[in-house]
C-alpha cells in the first residue's frame, strides 16, 4: 500500500467496522504516527504501528509503536505475535515520524540521494562504497529500487510536510525517476534495470564494466 494517509485512514475505517471490538489494528506505515489513525476507529486503545522490513528472512525484526491512546496489553499482545513469527519486537517508547530503523535508513537515504543531486559521486560508487564497507547484496539505491521510487518519495513527503524544510523535500533526482515512470523492481527500471540489475554482475563492485 503507498505510504499515503488518506489511504490508509480510509482502509482503517473500513476494518473498524468490519472486525470485532477486540480486534487490534496495527499499519506498517514506515513514518506515518498512528495517531493519525485514531480518529477514524472506535478502538484508540487498540491501534499501533507494526513496522516489519522486507525481506523478513534477512531482517527478522518489527517495530512497535503506539499512540496517544494505545494501551499496554495492546503492545504486550503485539509482542508476543512478534515472538510467535520468531522475529524481534523493537519498542519505540514514544511517538515519532519514521519510528526507529526508518529513522536511521532515512538519514542515510537523504545524504546518499543529495551526494547524487549534487553532483559529487555517481550512484553507482555510493552503492559501491556501502557494498564494500557492510557488504551487503545491494547498496542504498539499489534498496530503493527495490522498495519502489514512489514510496521512497512518498516517504519524504511525510518529513518533509512535517517540518517545512526545505531540504526535507524529495530531491529533484528522485522526482525525475518517477515522471519518468521509473519506479524500480516493480516497473523492471529505476536507478537500476531489473531482473537482473548491474549490481549483482561479477565485476560491477570493482568498477569495471562488463
Amino acid at each position: 500500500m503507498p505510504e499515503q494517509l488518506e489511504i490508509k485512514r480510509e482502509v482503517c475505517a473500513q476494518l473498524d467496522q468490519l472486525c470485532p471490538r477486540h480486534t487490534v489494528l496495527a499499519t506498517d506505515s514506515s513514518s506515518i504516527r498512528i495517531s493519525a489513525f485514531e480518529a477514524v476507529t472506535q478502538r484508540p486503545g487498540h491501534v499501533l504501528n507494526m513496522h516489519f522490513y522486507a525481506p523478513v528472512w534477512q531482517r527478522s525484526m518489527v517495530e512497535l509503536m503506539g499512540g496517544t491512546a494505545t494501551t499496554e496489553e495492546t503492545l504486550a499482545r503485539a509482542r508476543h505475535f512478534v515472538y510467535t513469527l520468531d522475529l524481534t519486537p523493537l519498542l519505540v517508547h514514544k511517538e515519532s515520524t519514521g519510528l526507529l530503523f526508518n529513522r536511521v535508513w532515512r538519514a542515510i537515504k537523504k545524504a546518499c540521494l543529495h551526494l547524487v543531486e549534487d553532483g559529487v559521486a555517481s550512484y553507482e560508487d555510493v552503492d559501491r562504497a556501502w557494498i564494500i564497507a557492510f557488504g551487503t547484496p545491494a547498496g542504498p539505491f539499489g534498496l530503493m529500487d527495490m522498495i519502489g521510487l514512489d514510496v521512497v518519495r512518498d516517504i519524504e513527503l511525510v518529513y518533509y510536510r512535517e517540518s517545512g524544510d526545505a531540504s526535507d523535500a524529495p530531491p529533484q533526482l528522485l522526482l525525475d525517476k518517477i515522471a519518468q515512470g521509473d519506479l524500480g523492481l516493480k516497473t523492471g527500471q529505476g536507478f537500476y534495470s531489473y531482473p537482473h540489475p548491474a549490481f549483482q554482475t561479477p565485476r560491477w563492485l570493482k568498477g569495471v564494466a562488463e
